[in-house]
């Protein structure tokens, strides 16, 4: 699955689809989460907030970002393993 995320991801990229590298980098992190994967989730959740941004999705930015907050909250409580 690790490579059908990164191939989305660049495609996307290839062919400026903002918003659909924006997506599939959200679906990436949700993915790494899974496998609890902290760094790679931070980072494709980061990423994604970049490219929200840069379509113009505030509202999704600020979610991802509390997101991510809460998530780090959990992991440093060992709430989550």
């Amino acid at each position: 699955a690790k490579t059908y995320y990164e191939k989305a991801i660049t495609s996307a990229k290839l062919h400026k689809f903002v918003h659909e590298e924006a997506l599939a980098h959200e679906l990436a992190a949700y993915f790494y989460l899974e496998l609890g994967e902290r760094e790679q989730t931070v980072e494709h959740f980061m990423l994604a907030h970049e490219k929200y941004l840069e379509w113009g999705a505030l509202g999704k930015c600020d979610s991802l970002l509390k997101f991510v907050e809460f998530m780090k909250k959990l992991w440093h409580e060992g709430a989550m393993s």
